[in-house]
């Protein structure tokens, strides 16, 4: 069995989305626990940014992937 038939039967699509959405969760809890830990601490520090900014790339690829497997 090929890559592309693989593709075509939909399996790695249903894979792909559900990856995707995992990641968007990640993405959306990493950010959400950086919103928490500022609000309780008063200032955000270099790994509440690491945090915001890997949480939002994170979201971000998990939005593209999963628009790309649904298309």
């Amino acid at each position: 069995m090929t890559t592309k038939e693989v593709f075509h039967e939909g399996k790695m699509g249903t894979f792909t989305f559900y990856l995707a959405l995992g990641m968007q969760l990640f993405g959306f809890a990493a950010v959400g626990l950086c919103l928490f830990s500022g609000i309780t601490q008063g200032d955000y520090g270099k790994l509440e940014l690491a945090q915001l900014i890997l949480g939002s790339l994170v979201f971000y690829l998990g939005s593209y992937l999963k628009n790309r497997s649904s298309s």
